[in-house]
């Protein structure tokens, strides 16, 4: 059987971190910004590639000011619903009220600097607004750790766990808030890997395909998946 991919390779068939896609650097306290307004439209149902584009369509991209949305919530709504979004106005306001508290709070850089530590950044976080849920906040933190001591040790999310192990990049018994060093210590085992973020999304793609699922017909590694047998062990 041909040999797994590997990290680099992953990322170029998958794709990378949804917030390059959308020309987000996260480096930048107003793009972090922008981030967590696009990590509330892919935390909701409809999948990354409607998320993706509605954020486009919104052009939260180009917020005048930090935590500002361009659009009102009946014109966010429209956008929405347009897309064919499951509960538009709801989304509305969630996008309006976190975009609200952060220009009260003076953007989300001001609330990791008053943060020691991942629960109390993560509290700070969904407090910006009634109906940002823990998955919102934990999509939102995983690409930061890099950037804010406070998000270093949140865990992987599922479907990345699984396929990770499946290509042999995490043990089964790996503690959940050591899993990011754990990778980021295999990827520095390979040439050119990419940045963590880039094959956590990638390894989110392909877990949530097949590893997490146990669908192996469906991985879209195809022959080079690690968990499918090969053609003498299936014949």
């Amino acid at each position: 059987m041909t040999a797994a991919p590997c990290a680099r390779e992953l990322v170029e068939h998958l794709g990378g971190h949804p917030s390059g896609s959308l020309g987000l650097i996260l480096e930048r306290p107003d793009d972090v910004d922008r981030w967590l307004l696009a990590a509330c439209l892919l935390s909701q149902p409809g999948g990354e590639d409607r998320a993706l584009r509605a954020f486009r369509a919104l052009r939260i991209a180009e917020l005048p000011a930090p935590g500002a949305l361009a659009a009102t919530p009946e014109e966010v709504t429209a956008v929405l619903a347009g897309l064919g979004w499951k509960r538009p106005a709801s989304t509305a306001g969630l996008l309006s009220r976190v975009a609200q508290g952060l220009h009260d709070r003076g953007g989300s850089l001001a609330l990791a600097r008053e943060s020691d530590g991942l629960e109390e950044l993560g509290g700070r976080i969904a407090a910006l607004a009634a109906g940002l849920g823990p998955a919102a906040v934990a999509r939102f933190l995983r690409p930061l750790r890099e950037h804010w001591p406070a998000a270093v040790e949140i865990p992987l999310n599922r479907p990345a766990r699984a396929a990770a192990r499946h290509l042999g990049w995490l043990s089964e018994g790996e503690d959940a808030s050591g899993e990011p060093g754990a990778l980021r210590a295999r990827l520095r085992e390979q040439v050119d890997a990419p940045p963590l973020a880039d094959v956590e999304a990638a390894l989110e793609r392909l877990g949530g395909a097949a590893c997490a699922r146990k669908a192996v017909a469906r991985c879209p590694l195809r022959d080079r998946c690690p968990a499918r047998p090969s053609a003498r062990e299936s014949g």
